[in-house]
């Protein structure tokens, strides 16, 4: 027989977490694990940062030097 283990269905959970898309009690059992647990509560850190970072860097302008450096880097698809 499976125990349940709560860090597996912590990261189950995790990306609809922080989409908002659990119900007020699964969010707050979810919450209730992280405040809990370090190692989700890193977990969440690095997610939630991930989100911002990627947030943050879909609206900044890249500069166009690094942007032709990178696309010096492709290699055509075959």
């Amino acid at each position: 027989m499976a125990t349940f283990d709560p860090c597996a269905w912590c990261e189950e959970i995790l990306q609809p977490y922080l989409d908002r898309h659990l119900t007020e009690r699964e969010r707050a059992e979810a919450q209730s694990h992280i405040d809990q647990c370090g190692y989700c509560a890193k977990r969440y850190r690095f997610e939630s940062g991930l989100r911002q970072f990627v947030r943050q860097a879909a609206i900044e302008e890249m500069d166009p030097a690094l942007k032709e450096r990178l696309a010096a880097l492709r290699t055509p698809l075959l």
